[in-house]
This record gives structure tokens, C-alpha cells and sequence, in this order.
């Protein structure tokens, strides 16, 4: 007698589940997706079939593998030797473990891949249970797993650490085990499907340990790291990111940077977000993080589009580096090789080289333009008589005087010693007096009063130039005006002058 066409005989009757059996094929990787426990709703989705109609299946196979294991038993019990059928060839190739256990925990059926991990025929597996097959200390889990089947009639699904006595090295399965009933409704044994996940596992363990490295080394690095979407709202925020607004790194998530940092911030951060947006490709460049009641800090940001596989920007990863200390002490070296140390004017050279910048600018553009030479009238007088020390201070003095007088756009130096240029932009001649006077009166007016009460009486000559283009330099101007100068001084000094 053929056991399987006996199953198949016993499956196709009048009087089973198989005269109510759906009229919508189900794929064997559907069937064996209820085999291992996948919820109906997912399987339901996938195949575009009802939940319900997915349900009627699974209480068809149910059905299935209890009259499987009713033929197994009967087999054993008459000594007929086990054919392979259509279920058995599925069972053997379906990619996981398939057992077949009575109420005793002995197994009455092992498909293809069982038998190959126990390194055994079938005939040496049925009637034996777990312990001619797996080591002592798992034994007792699987016994613990099985009892939640064989005596409360539940579903069990989970993962189990087997060590098979084939393998050297324990391995790690997910395994569901659902019971099977007889026509009375008591429960007759369990069918049990069993997948390993070892090496899967290893390689999540292997990728939860290198993002624990990656994030170690993302909140060590000593920089900003941050990933914003495209509307502006941080995805991720490194350590040095939150420390940096005295919160934890997931406060950050969801947050704009309007709710984080000034209007001028915001204003300078869009310069670089728009363009590596519109680039796409890495853009660099510093950027003024401006924290609500907090002293301002300069950052080197690098910023780049992170893209799916059809181009779509999903996100901008910046790396900011606080360089605030560095830009200071450049500004500080910038200043002293640009600056006068004692009046805080421009010193000579680069009043040349702005003068230059600005006298190329004014002829391009055709713009007026003015020069004018001042020398303080009898400084050497005061060095003599009231010492370096006064005659620091009346430099002083005297710069600050022309400092306030002059409008941010004009540029002033000191060329040496008492005397000083400045150039006045976008400035014709008869205005250029103007300042010039005004310049001479202010500093009239201004007295140093020493010690003992007595006042150093300030005043300073002023000669002006303005270009004769296309053929004036800054060297050139720089004489017109100074001849303008010395004609001030043989009037009397205190006095301005024009070429």
C-alpha cells in the first residue's frame, strides 16, 4: 500500500477541511511562510489575498500536517516503508528544518535537512527523542519549548541555541512549533519548523558592533557631525553637537535650526545648505554658530548631499570644526602686520596697498578721488620738552581725532613717525577740503592736559591731491599731495593746502 496516496485519499474526501478549499491558488513561498509562523495580515499583503482567505489556508495545511503525522505513525506501526510524494519533495526543499514529534517528544517524521544535521537515516530518527541528537545542556530547552506545545495546546515561536552532536559549535534558530490535534481534538504531537539564523545573526552582531565603534568614534571626534533633511530638520546629531546646546543628542532630532541658534546664524547656515543642495557635491566654507545669549564661535563646516539610488536628496551630512581660537589668533597676527601698534591706524604698507586697491577702483569706475598728507605741527618741540611719553599720547590722540572724523569707507595710516595719509573715497576736491578743515579745527580744539595742569597746545598742517588720470599712482598722488603739505608749513602751519 502507498502511504502517500493513502494521505492523498484521506486529504481529498468529501468529509474533510478540502471541500471548502479556497478558490485562489496559494505560492509554495506563501505556504511555507504560514509553515514558519509569518503573521497572516504580511502574508496576506504580499500575495494581494484577504486575511481571511489566507487563514483558510493555514487551517488546510494544519489539517495537512496532522493527517501527515497520523500516516508517519501508521507507518512505523505496520513496518511500511516511508514514499517520497509531492510533500515530502516540498519538505525536503523548502530551506528549513521539518520534524514531526508525538506526544512524547519521539519523532515520527524528519525532512531531507533534518537528517542531514543529524548525520542519519530516518529509520535511526523515528521513535528517538531530542537526546540522541542534541547535547546535554540544550536538551532541556527544547523540552521546555516543546511542553508549551504538547500541554497547553499553544503555538510556540522563538529563537533556540542548539548544539547538534553533528557540529562542533552551537548554532541559533528561529523555530515555530504548532500542535496537532486528532479527530477528537486532543493534542497528538507537534510539527516543528526550524531556520538558521547563525550566520545571520553573527553578521547583526558584527553590524551592531561596528555602529557602537562608528558612534564611538563619531561622539570622540572632537567635531560637530550632524545630518539635517532637506527642510532642515536634524536626523542625527553627534555627542560634540548636543554638548554644544547642553542637551542630549536625541533632544535634537526633529529640531530646525531657528529654534537653536540667531537669525544671522540661520541667515549664514542657508548659504552653505542651498549649496550643496543645488550642487550636490561637497561644499566647505566657514560658518558663525551664534547660540541664543551666547558669545558667537566660528566653524569650518564641509557639507555634502547624501542621495538615494535614482539621485533623490534624503539628507545633508556636515562636519563643523570650531576654529574660533584659530581665527582669533590670525585676526590678531592679521592685525599686528597690518596695523600701527600705537595709534591702531593702518601701518604704512598697507595703507599703500589699500590706497593702491582704492585708486584702481576710483579710475575703472571714474569715481573722485582725494589724498591728503598731515604732519603735526612742532611734534619734535614736544618730544623735547615733555618727553616721548606726551608725544606718544598726542599721536594717539591725534589718530583717534581722525578716526572719528572720517567715515567708515575712508581708509587712514600713519606713514611714519608724526605724520599720517588719508585717502577719501568717492570724494571731490572741494569736499575733501571740507574734511581736511574740519579735521584741522577738531584737532585745535583738542588739548592734552599734563600733570601739573598746564595744556600741549595740538595743531597739524593738511596738503591735498587729487588724480590726474589715466597716468597718477598712489606714489605720484603721494608727492602732489605732500607738496601740498609743505606749502602749508612755510604758511605758518595749522593751516590746509591744495595742489
Amino acid at each position: 500500500m502507498k502511504l502517500l496516496a493513502q494521505s492523498a485519499t484521506r486529504l481529498n474526501t468529501k468529509d474533510t477541511i478540502m471541500d471548502h478549499q479556497p478558490s485562489t491558488d496559494l505560492p509554495l513561498s506563501s505556504v511555507i511562510e504560514i509553515m514558519q509562523g509569518i503573521p497572516l495580515n504580511r502574508i496576506a499583503e504580499k500575495t494581494g489575498l484577504s486575511v481571511d482567505t489566507v487563514a483558510h489556508w493555514q487551517q488546510i495545511l494544519s489539517h495537512h500536517a496532522q493527517q501527515f503525522m497520523l500516516t508517519t505513525q501508521s507507518l512505523v506501526s505496520d513496518d511500511f516503508e516511508l514514499k517520497l510524494g509531492d510533500m515530502t519533495y516540498a519538505l525536503d526543499n523548502i530551506g528549513a528544518f521539518v520534524y514531526i514529534k508525538d506526544i512524547n517528544g519521539c519523532y515520527t517524521y524528519v525532512n531531507k535537512l533534518t537528517r542531514e544535521l543529524f548525520h542519519c537515516s530516518l529509520e535511526e530518527i523515528i521513535g528517538r527523542n531530542d537526546s540522541h541528537f542534541f547535547s546535554a545542556d540544550t536538551v532541556a530547552n527544547i523540552y521546555h519549548n516543546d511542553q508549551q506545545v504538547l500541554i497547553n495546546g499553544q503555538k510556540f515561536e522563538g529563537e533556540e541555541i542548539l548544539n547538534p552532536n553533528s557540529l562542533s559549535e552551537r548554532r541559533i534558530y528561529t523555530t515555530v512549533k504548532i500542535p496537532l490535534f486528532d479527530s477528537s481534538g486532543q493534542v497528538r504531537g507537534l510539527c516543528g519548523f526550524s531556520t538558521d539564523i547563525t550566520e545571520r545573526k553573527q553578521i547583526e552582531e558584527a553590524l551592531n558592533h561596528n555602529q557602537e565603534l562608528l558612534a564611538t568614534v563619531l561622539d570622540n571626534i572632537g567635531a560637530c557631525i550632524y545630518m539635517k533633511s532637506p527642510d532642515g530638520r536634524y536626523l542625527y546629531a553627534n555627542a560634540a553637537t548636543a554638548l554644544l546646546h547642553n542637551v542630549r543628542p536625541e533632544r535634537l532630532i526633529g529640531l530646525t535650526d531657528d529654534k537653536l541658534f540667531t537669525t544671522e546664524s540661520i541667515a549664514n547656515f542657508k548659504i552653505l545648505d542651498e549649496q550643496a543642495l543645488s550642487t550636490k557635491s561637497k561644499v566647505a566654507g566657514m560658518e558663525i554658530f551664534h547660540l541664543i545669549d551666547q558669545e558667537p564661535r566660528y566653524y569650518w563646516s564641509v557639507k555634502v548631499t547624501l542621495q538615494r539610488a535614482n539621485g533623490e536628496i534624503y539628507a545633508i551630512l556636515g562636519m563643523s570644526t570650531d576654529i574660533t581660537e584659530r581665527k582669533r589668533l590670525e585676526d590678531e597676527l592679521l592685525r599686528q602686520a597690518t596695523t600701527d601698534e600705537l595709534t591702531n591706524l593702518n601701518n604704512r604698507r598697507h595703507f599703500l596697498t589699500l590706497a593702491e586697491q582704492t585708486l584702481n577702483r576710483s579710475r575703472r569706475y571714474r569715481e573722485p578721488l582725494a589724498l591728503c598728507m598731515c604732519d603735526i605741527d612742532f611734534f619734535k618741540n614736544i618730544n623735547d620738552t615733555f618727553g616721548h611719553t606726551i608725544g606718544d599720547q598726542v599721536l594717539q590722540q591725534v589718530s583717534e581725532i581722525i578716526r572719528k572724523t572720517l567715515r567708515d569707507t575712508d581708509i587712514a595710516g600713519r606713514i611714519g613717525g608724526e605724520e599720517f595719509a588719508i585717502m577719501l573715497v568717492q570724494t571731490s576736491l572741494a569736499n575733501a577740503q571740507e574734511v581736511a578743515e574740519r579735521l584741522r579745527q577738531n584737532i585745535e580744539n583738542s588739548q592734552i592736559t599734563l600733570e601739573d595742569g598746564n595744556l600741549v597746545p595740538l595743531t597739524i598742517s593738511i596738503g591735498i591731491a587729487t588724480p590726474s588720470y589715466p597716468v597718477e599712482t598712489v606714489a605720484t598722488l603721494m608727492q602732489h599731495a605732500d607738496h601740498a603739505l609743505y606749502q602749508a608749513k612755510r604758511s605758518g602751519r595749522n593751516q590746509v593746502c591744495v595742489t
